[in-house]
Formats: structure tokens, sequence, C-alpha cells
């Protein structure tokens, strides 16, 4: 009995103390699979590589809120498109290839209303095909971000309360156990406080034990997960580091698992002991 209560604990306090640590992860990928809000402006065909420099030259003139990063080359564009399309060999039906210039700005990360206004003016420049924005992507990725660490909240909340229930309901049939001799103590003028505090210890004792037994568990799911999550990053030809259960999350587990089950003791404690006028 002890061991199944101690298992639905863990799991209780294991699962959004796992979703916190696959949030960071999350949080963690977007550097090495190069999710950069990045502005890209596409230049008209024929325009060669110096020009394309004096193109980037005037746009730094004009005090916009970008910083150059990479000119592609019309030459390099080609080279690049053969060496990740797979198709080089098509290409020799077009005769002469049609990718033009390209000129890579980053953004910056604060105040991404005027790289939206820039890129609708850029698109009007001379010498100027088409620009593209990859700002609605990194405000996808940071709402779904945002939304785990919500949803994070949530499940912190929900199975808190059912790890109190959980530890209410273990120690309430333990006191139905020993109803007998919590009456006898009673006629033999115990106080209150002698009586309910074994079941308080318990109670503690039920929630740092499934605290501990839920950072074991996540750090074997971890241990499972780490061998896809780094074949992940070598597949986006980046070196990530996964985020492992840290320290500070193991003694919050420790911490929260026993006050959580020190208090869903108090309430069962209080609940069955006044009841049939058994008042402590």
């Amino acid at each position: 009995m002890t061991l199944a209560t101690l298992t639905v604990i863990a799991i209780a306090l294991g699962l959004p103390a796992g979703l916190r640590v696959l949030t960071q992860n999350a949080e963690r990928l977007e550097r090495p699979l190069g999710v950069t809000p990045s502005l890209t402006v596409f230049l008209k065909p024929g325009i060669t590589g110096p020009e394309a420099a004096r193109i980037a030259q005037r746009i730094h003139q004009a005090d916009a809120p970008l910083t150059l990063t990479r000119i592609i080359s019309r030459r390099q564009a080609l080279k690049e498109f053969k060496k990740w399309s797979g198709v080089h060999g098509m290409l020799h039906f077009l005769g002469r290839h049609p990718l033009p210039a390209i000129l890579v700005f980053a953004l910056p990360k604060t105040g991404q209303n005027g790289p939206v206004a820039w890129s609708v003016k850029l698109s009007h420049w001379p010498g100027i095909s088409a620009v593209r924005t990859d700002i609605a992507w990194i405000r996808r990725l940071s709402a779904f971000v945002h939304f785990l660490r919500r949803l994070d909240v949530a499940l912190y909340i929900l199975f808190a309360l059912a790890t109190c229930l959980i530890v209410g309901n273990t120690i309430r049939l333990d006191i139905e156990n020993a109803r007998s001799e919590i009456v006898t103590l009673k006629l033999l003028g115990a106080p209150g406080s002698f009586i309910r505090r074994p079941f308080l210890y318990r109670g503690g004792w039920y929630g740092l034990l499934g605290g501990i037994y839920g950072f074991l568990v996540l750090v074997g799911i971890f241990t499972f997960l780490a061998s896809p999550l780094g074949r992940l990053g070598r597949l986006y030809d980046a070196t990530f580091v996964i985020h492992w259960p840290s320290f500070k999350l193991f003694f919050t587990l420790l911490l929260g698992g026993g006050l959580l089950g020190w208090a869903g003791a108090a309430f069962a404690i209080g609940h069955e002991l006044r009841r049939d006028h058994v008042r402590v």
C-alpha cells in the first residue's frame, strides 16, 4: 500500500516538473535550431555582389533598425542551392540561373513594429524585388513557449491538489485503522496535539519520499530521452546539450512534497478525528 501511494505521489509531483524541464529545453532549442529573428532582402535578378553591397550601405545610411549579417551573391546562392536542394542536375535545363543576390539583416529583440514597417518600405526600393521576415514565426514560437509555461502552472496547481488528496486519503485510512487507539488515548486524557502529531509526521514523510521518488523517475525519463534529443540536435547541425533536472528542482520537489503531505494529513486529521464526536 505504501509503495503504491508513493508511486502515485511521485507521478503527481513529477509530471508538472517534467513539463517545466521540457519547456526549458524547448527554449534552449531556439538558438541551436537557428530560430533567430531576421529580415531577408531579395534583390532583383542581375544585381552583382558589389551592387548588393552598395544597397546594403544605403540601407545602413537610412538609419534602419537592422544589422547586416550576411550578403549572399548570386553565385553563392546557386552554390548553396545545389548543396541543400539535391536537384542541381536540373539547373542545366534553366540555362542562366534565376537565383538573385540576397541581403540578410538581424532584427532587434524589441520593438518589432519598426522592422515590419521597414520591410514594407524596403520592398519599394529600387533594386529590391521582395522582402521577407520571420517575425511571425518568432511570435508563434514565443506564444507556444508562453502557453507551455501557463500549462505548467495549471498542472502544478492541479497536481498539488491531487497530492493533498492522495496523502489525505491515505492518512484517513490510517486513522480509521487506529480509531480504537485514538478513542482510548482521548479517554485517558491525551492532548489533541499528541494524537495529531504522528499522523502529521506520517503525511510529511509521504510527501518527502514521494518527492524523492518523483525526481528519480524524472531523471530516468530524461536519461531515456537524452539519446533521441542528441540525434535531433545533430540533424540540425547543432550541438545541443540537454537541460537535465537540476538540484534546485530536487529541493523544490522535496520541500513542496513535504508541505503538501503535511497539509493533506492536517486536512484528513481535522475531518476524521471530529467524526463520531472524537474531538481533539
